[in-house]
């Protein structure tokens, strides 16, 4: 199996157990034990009081990313090989789901590990045993916007970057209004192939952020009678006839040329388009604004505009293909 199709699978995997709700451990109980004990943190934790961290692994792509919008990306002393953004990263990768090596995080010393999936007990308690803390960010079922904001915020409290954190969560609250109040002539039936299964073809249904990120463009998913990622039968995507088909970049896109999107109002009036970058839209950051941007953009036209971040950083969090257009 290529990377590509690892790394989709990997995704459809993480999608299903997470939102599953297959949680095995509360992720709102601060275990304070003995002075030398990590604890777990989540959103919902209340006695984060006094905790800094400086030196982290993250486990998680859209983790990294809001640290380095932070300004708190110097905390960083380990990633993960799907960290896309900033670019030119250099932290060393430590093997993440469905695997963790302990060994490889003890060598890099952090005071904590962060994570948007659950590992087993037994490799949380590992973590917590040798004193480095466990943060847990969701990224599954019931993921929010809204959530994007708690886990900002979280991420703020524990690198000591509040401030840039409060901006970030006003820039995205000020974008989504400018997205949602962005007046369509008509608002188009859609349809998100993210791969093809043996039974259909593997999309993104109700209760998942991708669908909510739909909404805010103006589109309605005929795939929202599930909930979850799940694969849907091909008769389905025929009768539901969408006017609109999103590819994931790793859809073959030769396949369009075939039943069940040959049948589809989609393929007859050329309104088919390829997701340019799958971070944006599966891994549930800030960033993900943009690309609410520029679904609308490609379906509806140029006609929204997002105020400028309010950070400067580096390295532009507009990516290249909705800067460009």
């Amino acid at each position: 199996m290529n990377d590509m199709n690892r790394k989709v699978m990997a995704l459809i995997a993480v999608a299903i157990v997470v939102v599953a709700g297959l949680i095995i451990y509360d992720v709102g109980v601060v275990n304070h034990g003995s002075t030398n004990k990590g604890i777990i943190i989540g959103v919902d934790s209340n006695n984060i009081q006094g905790v800094r961290l400086d030196r982290i692994v993250s486990l998680d792509p859209a983790a990294t990313t809001t640290l380095y919008a932070l300004g708190a990306y110097k905390y960083l002393v380990g990633g993960n090989a799907y960290d896309s953004y900033p670019p030119n990263e250099k932290l060393p990768n430590v093997t993440d789901y469905p695997s963790m090596s302990i060994q490889q995080i003890v060598n890099l010393s952090p005071d904590a590990v962060i994570s948007f999936t659950n590992y087993s007990q037994s490799q949380v308690n590992q973590l917590l045993s040798l004193g480095i803390d466990y943060v847990f960010l969701s990224s599954g079922a019931n993921t929010s916007f809204n959530l994007i904001e708690r886990q900002t915020t979280l991420l703020g409290e524990l690198t000591g970057t509040q401030n840039n954190a409060s901006k970030i969560n006003q820039w995205i609250n000020e974008s989504l209004a400018k997205l949602q109040n962005v007046s369509v002539p008509e608002e188009y039936s859609m349809f998100y192939a993210l791969y093809p299964g043996s039974h259909g073809t593997w999309t993104s249904g109700n209760n998942t952020f991708m669908n909510q990120m739909f909404e805010f463009a103006h589109m309605k998913n005929i795939a929202v009678n599930q909930s979850g990622f799940y694969e849907i039968s091909n008769e389905i995507i025929v009768s539901g006839n969408p006017q609109v088909l999103i590819l994931d970049q790793y859809f073959n896109d030769s396949l369009v040329n075939e039943t069940p999107y040959t049948q589809t109002s989609a393929y007859s009036s050329h309104r088919v388009y390829n997701i340019f970058n799958d971070n944006i839209f599966q891994e549930p950051t800030f960033r993900s604004v943009y690309g609410i941007q520029w679904l609308i953009y490609k379906v509806y036209g140029d006609i929204v505009s997002l105020p400028s971040f309010p950070i400067n950083l580096q390295y532009s969090p507009v990516p290249l293909h909705v800067a460009d257009e």
